[in-house]
């Protein structure tokens, strides 16, 4: 009969020990899963993120428009007359191009009203600039002007 119970508490541990390590498994696998959903719930939100920034500096960049009022060259440099004509403000000019020569961002940019410097122009606000430079007379070059978002826009003017 002694011989009987032993056996009996054995067979009783080993279930008991069964039962313990699937729980531990089965919180080690429940462990990792809500760390896996955390780390994956953190990655599509930074790629929204990312997203939605990209699209709207896309969206941006497609409603900025820069209409070139009048283009004069006296000989020395040039004064380029614009006019934010877009839906969006904080429009500055990132590089200017002369027959594809590249002159920079303008050193000064003026607003047409009052003749104060600005760095950008908003909506509906007119503006120009000028640039040193030596062109042949009675000949067209273009002029393109690239804002800060990236936005392209040409002319066509004659010295």
């Amino acid at each position: 009969m002694r011989l009987f119970r032993t056996l009996n508490k054995r067979k009783n541990r080993r279930g008991i020990s069964a039962v313990i390590s699937n729980l531990i498994l089965m919180g080690a696998v429940i462990t990792v899963g809500f760390i896996i959903l955390a780390w994956s719930q953190t990655e599509a939100s930074n790629y929204n993120n990312a997203y939605s920034s990209v699209i709207k500096s896309d969206t941006d960049q497609l409603r900025e428009r820069i209409i070139f009022e009048h283009i004069y060259y006296n000989g020395t440099h040039i004064t380029v007359y614009l006019m934010n004509s877009g839906t969006i403000g904080d429009v500055n000019i990132a590089n200017v191009y002369v027959d594809d020569t590249a002159y920079g961002a303008p050193q000064k940019l003026y607003f047409l009203k009052d003749d104060t410097e600005t760095s950008s122009l908003d909506t509906t606000q007119e503006g120009y600039f000028a640039i040193s430079l030596s062109l042949v007379l009675d000949t067209d070059y273009p002029i393109r002007i690239v804002t800060g978002r990236g936005s392209s826009f040409v002319a066509t003017f004659k010295a």
